[in-house]
């Protein structure tokens, strides 16, 4: 069985190294290798991929998370870097990179500092649209709303498919995804077990897609059954606020979508995407590795701006 490995690059970070599409890197020196970046709150995903198929497994990837005091243009060029090393073990080189941002402060504090490997900026709605028409999941007419539900909040964006603008965008922080990591973490402190943000987190993309979870105690005997009917009673309300931001978004736009994208790692759960399809009444489409949309949609636009 293929397993992706996870190796530590000279810098010290350690990055998920894909064993099988690494192989296909050596025999297909000749594409272009390009790295794209999704940058937000939370910090940045980036991948190592070649330029013709973006939708497969990375060749290498990784996931940058901010910590206290770490400014986001330190997590992107931590990401771009780690990359950077594992294209030159493998004797190859990066012919472009993109980094997909969310605002503009973000983008004038990237280029404010410089890189030793620069990379083009790209909005990521530009991003994020550029990969969903790669992959078919959204036609060249009409219009959709593509939800990003990130760990700091949720981006609602009507978007012209004809055109690619932006007809209406609508962000709110009240549905987030680190808010319903501390809904898990204060149901179980009620039931006795204590756990850390990264395995509330672990745990909520796991109820998303599976019945039960068993959560220990981090510091001491304890666990509680979390169920995923107990993971959707408690994410209920803020569910439900979110397709009203949504409903609301799609009001002001004056224009009829006919669907729905979710990306962002918000997205891995699966009951979210029922929930929007059964409220709003638009087919809902969640990407494989909806966090990665960004990124990959990146990793299309380098060339475009890099010439």
């Amino acid at each position: 069985m293929h397993r992706g490995l996870y190796i530590f690059t000279h810098v010290g970070f350690m990055i998920k190294y894909d064993v099988r599409a690494a192989g296909a890197a050596r025999r297909l020196e000749s594409a272009v290798l390009v790295v794209g970046v999704g940058a937000g709150a939370h910090g940045a995903r980036a991948i190592l991929t070649y330029l013709d198929s973006p939708h497969r497994a990375p060749i290498a990837s990784r996931t940058v998370r901010r910590r206290a005091g770490q400014s986001l243009v330190s997590a992107v060029s931590d990401g771009v870097s780690a990359l950077h090393s594992v294209a030159s073990k493998l004797a190859l080189q990066v012919g472009h990179s993109a980094i997909a941002y969310r605002v503009s402060e973000d983008a004038d504090a990237i280029t404010a500092h410089g890189d030793a490997r620069p990379s083009a900026l790209v909005h990521e709605t530009d991003a994020q649209l550029r990969y969903l028409r790669f992959t078919g999941t959204v036609p060249n007419h009409g219009s959709t709303v593509v939800c990003d539900m990130g760990s700091t909040g949720m981006t609602a964006s009507v978007v012209d498919l004809a055109g690619g603008e932006t007809v209406t965008a609508r962000r709110t922080s009240t549905f987030c995804g680190d808010d319903l990591d501390h809904l898990i973490r204060r149901h179980l402190a009620s039931n006795g077990v204590r756990i850390g943000v990264d395995r509330s987190r672990l745990l909520k993309e796991q109820l998303g897609i599976g019945g039960v979870v068993n959560a220990h105690n981090a510091d001491g005997p304890g666990h509680h059954v979390l169920t995923r009917k107990d993971f959707e009673d408690m994410i209920a309300g803020p569910v439900r606020y979110a397709t009203m931001v949504v409903d609301q978004t799609i009001e002001l736009s004056g224009v009829k979508p006919s669907s729905i994208v979710l990306v962002g790692g918000g997205a891995n759960v699966s009951s979210i995407g029922a929930s929007f399809e059964r409220h709003i009444g638009l087919r809902t489409h969640v990407p494989d590795r909806p966090e990665l949309v960004s990124a990959r949609g990146a990793a299309l636009l380098s060339v475009d701006q890099q010439g």
